[in-house]
């Protein structure tokens, strides 16, 4: 199972009292490419009330996605 960070449990406690459909992201600059548009690192998803997906990427390629339950896989 994955492990939050500090900062991506900010943005899921955030997202919580959110409406349905929101996003929240952290990005970075690209580290390689100084004009390039990359990925954001992390995006969360607000499905509904008590579900949300997260998203980890690398800078230019999709990474895995996992559905969560507020408040039970997160605290």
């Amino acid at each position: 199972m994955t492990t939050f960070t500090d900062a991506e449990l900010k943005l899921i406690r955030k997202l919580a009292a959110q409406p349905a459909q929101t996003v929240l992201e952290i990005k970075k600059s690209c580290p390689t490419h100084s004009v390039c548009m990359p990925l954001p690192l992390f995006r969360v998803y607000k499905i509904d009330d008590t579900s949300f997906e997260a998203q980890w990427n690398g800078y230019h390629e999709e990474g895995p996605k996992q559905v969560f339950q507020f408040g039970k896989d997160v605290n």
